[in-house]
């Protein structure tokens, strides 16, 4: 099975740094996008202020222009020649009286050249131009127009037409703006009137010289609110262009400005109290603002530049913060692994302070608890050697002595000698230099004396025999590792069976490993005994075995996982320990010198 990879873990100064960056981005992004609407907007509402200056300024500038042409037209209507001619029924001396009065009205007209003609429209229908070369066209019909008849019908006021065709004049058909005005006589009723014509050049003149940026343009509309002037007339009145009339005039009112969105085109209306008209001035919302890309560009490069110091700054305080953590980790690293005498340093005078100190402290307790528990362990491990010398059952020693005395009883004593020689052997071993690593060859020893005791108690109902590899005898291992597994062999192996049994022990290398096996061919074992085999239990009364539980405890303590003991075993078959060790050599003296 595949070992799992930790997780990959971000560190806290990235984390800092990304939230940091991440929460100035943000208000970084939305002050230059609120700072860069509210600065279009600034500058969209300061363009329309001018544009809508501009369309007051035209209206201004034709409200004064009127104003002359009515005080000029008040003049004419008030001056006795002109109200004597036109009451006057006499043809001889309205004759005497036609050369002046013309001359007035020559005067008038030539005082401005924009003025087109001034003429005098008598109640009979009589004309009289300023100009000696004009002459009346013998089509039209003065009496019905409107310019007339508005008048006549407001004496006192003067009346303003909307753009029109004039056609009074013999052989010309201009366009203009006519003002007319009731001459009243001297009982108080009128007598004709008198026609202004303005020229719609001018008009054009003054509205067409205002720009409003690449598409903007003025119009006007008179009081009805038909279109007076328009800078595509023709599109006009042929219907292929509409303007938003109704909207404006909803909204224009007095000579305050207006605007009027509509579709794509924003309407700046100026309304005159003095004429009726209204000055219109068309704008597109996108050409208000002089060039809108370079405003933009400016904006991001601020906000670049804003992002770029804040990410430094989010940069250096996010290392400010983490540099005391990043060195109180490196020494955590240390302690990980296995040098309990580094100390943090970090000064801090903050949380991070307050860790270390109790970093520290933990590190020293722990130092103290580690040496601690290594005395303990060796006062443990010198514990259980202790007890494992004292596992020597006294029925063991009184057996044995028993079959000495037997023996010498008996007259053996050949046997008595033998016998006596190795429960000596036996007794130095089990409770020698009090070593715990020793040469295999002195194991192998050790179990050999207890054998020659065991044959001496069994007789021919014991036999073994040992096999060992040369190569093997300097191998390092637990004392006492052998001898309970020999004598598990005899107690539940060999002793139950009548006709007894035999036991083999062999050592060999296998590559880097030392294989010791222990055989017996006696009653064996069941897979339950098998499973259960390295439990701890009591030992038998008349046993001197330490158990195989103290064996894999103490192969577990000396080398670790890297050590087996297993069991091989069928019932009536017999058993097989095998024991499956890392291959430690060393002699007697260096090994001494190391305990």
């Amino acid at each position: 099975m595949k070992k799992r990879g930790r997780p990959r873990q971000s560190s806290i100064s990235t984390t800092i740094l990304a939230a940091f960056t991440v929460l100035i981005l943000v208000i970084i992004l939305a002050t230059v996008y609120e700072s860069y609407q509210y600065t279009r907007g600034e500058l969209q509402s300061n363009a329309m202020d001018y544009t809508a200056q501009l369309v007051r300024q035209v209206n201004a500038d034709i409200d004064r222009y009127l104003d002359y042409i009515k005080d000029l037209s008040d003049f004419i209507v008030g001056n006795s020649l002109v109200t004597a001619y036109l009451s006057e029924d006499d043809p001889t001396v309205r004759e005497t009286q036609r050369a002046q009065v013309q001359q007035i009205l020559r005067s008038a007209a030539n005082i401005r050249s924009e003025v087109y003609t001034v003429a005098l429209v008598a109640a009979d229908g009589r004309v009289l131009f300023g100009s000696p070369t004009s002459s009346r066209n013998g089509r039209a019909d003065c009496l019905s127009t409107d310019w007339y008849r508005n008048a006549i019908a407001s004496p006192g006021r003067v009346f303003i037409s909307s753009s029109r065709v004039e056609n009074l004049i013999a052989g010309q058909y201009r366009w203009v703006v006519s003002f007319s005005k009731a001459v009243i006589g001297q009982n108080g009723t009128p007598v004709g009137v008198l026609l202004v014509d303005l020229k719609y050049d001018y008009i054009d003149q003054i509205c067409s010289n205002v720009q409003l940026g690449s598409r903007g343009y003025l119009f006007l509309l008179d009081a009805g609110g038909d279109i007076l002037w328009h800078p595509q007339q023709k599109l006009i009145y042929a219907g292929l262009k509409t303007e938003d009339v109704s909207g404006v005039l909803s909204q224009a009112n007095g000579r305050a400005a207006y605007s009027v969105q509509s579709a794509d085109k924003l309407y700046l209306a100026s309304r005159s109290d003095a004429t009726g008209w209204t000055t219109v001035g068309v704008a597109y919302p996108e050409e208000l603002l002089q060039d809108p890309e370079k405003l933009a560009r400016q904006y991001v490069v601020i906000g670049v530049l804003s992002m770029c110091v804040a990410f430094c700054l989010s940069f250096l305080l996010s290392r400010a913060i983490t540099n005391p953590l990043r060195k109180l980790t490196q020494t955590m690293n240390q302690v990980e692994q296995g040098d309990y005498t580094v100390r943090s340093t970090v000064r801090s005078n903050n949380e991070v302070g307050r860790l270390r100190d109790s970093f520290n402290h933990m590190i020293a307790n722990t130092q103290s608890l580690m040496e601690q528990i290594v005395r303990t362990e060796e006062q443990k491990r010198q514990g259980e050697w202790q007890l494992l010398q004292a596992q020597i059952k006294p029925h063991f020693l009184y057996n044995t002595l028993d079959s000495i005395i037997w023996m010498s009883h008996a007259g053996k004593n050949e046997e008595v000698v033998e016998m006596t020689s190795a429960l000596a052997q036996l007794l130095r071993n089990s409770l020698g230099s009090g070593r715990d690593i020793i040469p295999l060859e002195e194991e192998l020893a050790h179990v050999e004396s207890y054998l020659v005791i065991q044959k001496m108690r069994y007789r021919e109902k014991l036999r073994y025999e040992m096999d060992v590899d040369p190569e093997t005898k300097s191998c390092l291992i637990p004392r006492l590792v052998l001898q309970p597994l020999v004598e598990n062999a005899i107690y539940h192996g060999i002793k139950v069976k009548e006709d007894g049994g035999s036991i083999y022990i062999g050592a060999m290398l296998d590559d880097d490993r030392l294989l010791v096996t222990v055989e017996d061919d006696g009653a064996g074992m069941t897979e339950e005994q098998l499973a259960h085999i390295c439990d701890e239990k009591e030992s038998d009364e008349g046993s001197s075995r330490i158990g195989i539980h103290n064996v894999c405890e103490r192969l577990r303590i000396y080398f670790g996982e890297d050590a087996a003991l297993k069991y091989f075993s069928e019932p009536d078959k017999g058993t097989t320990a095998m024991l499956n060790l890392p291959i430690r050599r060393g002699d007697k003296e260096a090994h001494d010198e190391t305990e």
